[in-house]
């Protein structure tokens, strides 16, 4: 019998290595397997087989592989499929995308296997609310409701709700309603099983029952029922459809009728979303339309927790329903029948560090296309790449645009900051257009939200007599000014020092604030309208978990009246006390050095003004702009895609960007600033070389050239149409093994970007 050998991936920046199969596993490992191999001096790492054969490998010594570690296949054919790809497109190793995939449990790099478990966790149990037993009876639970009424107002609330939503015939023998069913907060419901009132069960339920329930009581806007059955028609001739859906336009109500009809056919739908932190109340629409069998995956859970998910999941015929954010698109799905890729546009879904560095979209589209799912992408705001797909015919198309319910389109005005100043017309970096909308906002009762894409109080100080700003010494960038505790910060390293009170260059004159940030905002909109209730959310607030969920909660219930942000308030949110939206200061959207610049600032300017108004006629959104007559200005004001489209597809074609070109960047990173600078030039001159000077870039310094102490340079590679990707990746790798063997450049580290956001 010929000896076996087997492929293996293991969860390193490396390709698969090959071992032998002893006589003794050869009956028990196949594709998929995970196993314990050797590698190095003592060191046992946990792999994945990718291939079995008989071929001998060119090496004089061969190690063998230890053991099985697990009894069922840690990845699937379709998963490694997909791991080949990812790993071939964009320029990593499959041993960095079982890395990524794997939950860390599941591929210890020791010699004890005895982490690995075959619990079966249930999925698709329901819980179920009952009485409890010492209540079921007139009498009992009349003492009871009244013992709730003086002081448990909310308790006594919720028990009516369920004795209404069981019914008076049931409800002494035993009646029960799912607990999702509930309007009553889980606190609530919680205190009433603790008092003896409510009793809970766990009771099995397929996803198809609960499906089929949700498909015969679903009722659809007749714009909604028209694109459903456009959308349905669109995937009887494309895998991926783009459903260009207005905000405010009934969205994931389409979501949740396309995944009932999938989980209805036993098969398995993936909902991606590009943050969960913001996505709150999402979720809690998909718990209540699918129970306990939604399953919610991502990186902030906890190792145990996302193994679990893991290999429940892998053991699963299908039927399962998972919302999670990128990482959820490595999941072992089994008969994936659906993925929704949810404000699709966001620029969030594309991993940018460490490798691998994919864009879970764009692997949705290859999975449909591959591994017979469909992918929805959905937007109201789409990317120009899936807009151009769907214009070419790639993509089916689906267009929504009325307001689902009583909402109507915001009526927007654009502000000229600049005029305004010369008035006399504008306090506290808000002008007058701005401030009456709040007014009248504040008298009716209504709330409002306030845009600002930066926080802190103020994005730098600077000397009025010689110009010194504070810049990081870390990353050389400037360093944000907190009122909060009189500091200056940097917000990607977080390198803080005190606020200097006199010029460290000159010593003449203190340091002043220059421009506005979201901490300066919220002081100047407290000062005024001092009547009303000021909360602020940025990224300082979401370091804090807890307090960023209070400061949501305390907005949806209205105990909040003016809401200051960043560009997280732009996502995700279904307020229906907003009115008014105001963006303080467009222009520094559109100042920043990326061909995208204007496309991001058409998606956040419309995403944020449609905030306002999405349950009534009442919205409002005032743009504070200095360029009252650019275009994309004017484009976003009237929500008019198409001609922002045009515009910009007119003059990325122009200049040879994406959709029309594919664009690589390959980052050099070196703590000696003379070395990058060397090996930088010397892969240009490589890449050029290899080819062609008109296709690739001088090294240059990035927006962020300085992280702590490394130095960083990228070089650009535009693939332009015509071109074949992969020859030009395979000269790309040419030139990087070349430089990595070269002995004065290797210490430079070395990463590839493929298609960066």
């Amino acid at each position: 019998m010929s000896t076996l050998y087997a492929d293996i991936i293991l969860p390193l920046a490396l390709r698969p290595l090959s071992f032998a199969i002893g006589d003794e596993l050869a009956e028990v490992v196949d594709v998929g397997s995970g196993v314990a191999v050797p590698l190095g001096e003592g060191k046992v790492y946990t792999g994945i087989i990718s291939r079995i054969h008989t071929v001998r490998p060119p090496f004089k010594r061969i190690k063998s592989v230890l053991s099985v570690v697990r009894s069922e296949p840690l990845a699937s054919p379709s998963q490694l499929a997909l791991w080949r790809w990812i790993a071939d497109y964009y320029m990593c190793t499959e041993g960095e995308v079982m890395r990524a995939a794997l939950p860390s449990l599941l591929k210890p790099n020791a010699e004890s296997h005895d982490l690995f478990t075959n619990e079966v966790f249930s999925l698709g149990c329901e819980q179920m609310l009952s009485l409890a037993e010492g209540v079921r009876s007139e009498e009992a639970l009349s003492q009871a409701l009244e013992a709730l009424l003086p002081r448990r107002k909310a308790q006594y609330a919720a028990m009516m709700e369920f004795c209404d939503k069981v019914g008076t015939d049931k409800i002494f023998t035993g009646g029960a309603i799912a607990r999702r069913a509930m309007e009553a907060s889980a606190a609530v419901i919680n205190k009433l099983v603790e008092g003896g009132l409510l009793q809970v069960a766990r009771v099995e339920r397929s996803t198809r029952e609960i499906a089929a329930e949700l498909i015969s009581h679903t009722t659809l806007s007749e714009a909604q029922t028209t694109a459903l059955d456009a959308i349905n028609q669109n995937f009887g001739r494309h895998q991926s459809v783009l459903l260009h859906g207005v905000t405010g336009s009934g969205k994931t109500e389409l979501y949740i009728s396309l995944a009932a009809k999938t989980l209805a056919e036993g098969r398995s739908v993936l909902y991606l979303l590009p943050e969960l932190a913001l996505t709150e109340q999402l979720i809690e629409r998909l718990r209540t339309a699918f129970g306990e069998g939604l399953t919610v995956y991502h990186s902030h859970l906890t190792a145990r927790a996302r193994t679990e998910t893991y290999i429940r999941l892998s053991l699963s015929d299908g039927g399962q329903i998972v919302v999670g954010t990128r990482s959820a698109i490595l999941l072992p799905l089994n008969n994936l029948g659906l993925i929704i890729v949810d404000e699709e546009h966001d620029s969030s879904f594309k991993q940018e560090d460490p490798a691998p560095r994919f864009s879970a979209r764009d692997t949705a589209v290859w999975i449909a296309h591959n591994l017979g799912a469909k992918t929805i992408l959905g937007s109201a705001t789409p990317s120009l790449e899936s807009f151009y797909n769907a214009y070419t015919g790639k993509y089916g198309y689906v267009r929504l645009d009325e307001r689902y319910g009583e909402g109507q389109f915001p009526q927007v005005t654009i502000s000229d900051t600049i005029r305004s100043a010369k008035r006399g017309e504008r306090k506290g970096h808000i002008n007058k257009e701005l401030s009456d909308e709040i007014r009248t906002a504040l008298a009716e009762g209504r709330q409002v939200m306030l845009f600002q894409n930066r926080r802190g109080f103020a994005p730098y100080i600077e000397c009025p007599d010689c110009g010194w700003s504070g810049r990081c010494p870390q990353c050389g960038v400037t360093l944000t000014y907190y009122k909060k505790g009189d500091k200056l910060r940097c917000n990607l390293c977080g390198h803080s020092e005190p606020a200097p009170h006199k010029c460290p260059s000159c010593n003449v004159a203190e340091p002043q604030p220059q421009g506005f940030g979201t901490e300066k905002i919220e002081e100047c909109v407290a000062e005024l309208f001092p009547s009303a209730r000021v909360a602020r959310l940025d990224g300082d607030v979401a370091q804090s978990a807890s307090r960023m969920r209070s400061v949501i909660r305390a907005f949806e219930s209205g105990q909040t009246d003016i809401l200051v942000g960043t560009q997280m308030i732009t996502k995700g949110f279904d307020f229906e006390g907003v009115s008014v939206v105001g963006v303080l200061n467009a222009d520094n959207l559109l100042c920043r050095p990326d061909f995208r610049a204007e496309e991001r600032t058409f998606q956040t300017i419309v995403q944020i003004a449609g905030r306002a108004g999405r349950k009534d006629n009442h919205g409002r959104t005032v743009i504070q702009t200095a360029q009252p007559d650019n275009h994309t200005i004017i484009h976003a004001a009237s929500g008019d895609y198409y001609a922002m489209a045009r515009t910009q597809l007119r003059d990325r074609e122009a200049f040879g960007y994406p959709p029309f070109a594919r664009i690589i960047n390959i980052s050099l990173r070196h703590t000696s600033a003379e070395l990058v600078t060397f090996g930088a030039r010397k892969l240009a001159r490589r890449l050029k070389e290899l080819i062609g000077p008109e296709a690739v870039t001088d090294a240059h310094p990035p927006v962020v050239s300085k992280l702590g102490d490394v130095f960083i340079l990228e070089i650009m590679v535009r693939i332009e149409r015509g071109a074949s990707p992969a020859e030009v990746k395979a000269l790309i790798t040419q030139a990087l093994v070349e430089f990595g063997r070269d002995k004065v450049v290797r210490r430079i580290s070395t990463s590839v970007n493929v298609d960066p956001a």
